[in-house]
């Protein structure tokens, strides 16, 4: 009976550890979508960012771009 009460014990660790994984796993599945995403943003706004940013004294650049239904404003730092 004691190996049986271990047993159960340990199968009701090993399910919860799966499922735990199993949610790690999906968060992780989105963000890397998530990064997918903003890899693809960051190609089609740099063209953008670099026309006609400038570098200010205070190492900032600021710029607004204006696409079609969306205007983005960015504050990058230069290190």
């Amino acid at each position: 009976m004691n190996e049986n009460v271990h047993e159960n014990a340990y199968r009701l660790v090993l399910n919860e550890a799966c499922s735990e994984l199993s949610k790690i796993s999906q968060t992780f599945e989105q963000l890397c979508a998530e990064k997918y995403r903003l890899e693809r943003l960051i190609e089609v706004l740099k063209p953008h960012v670099e026309q006609s940013g400038k570098v200010a004294g205070d190492k900032h650049i600021k710029r607004a771009v204006h696409l079609p239904r969306c205007i983005v404003v960015t504050r990058l730092t230069v290190l």
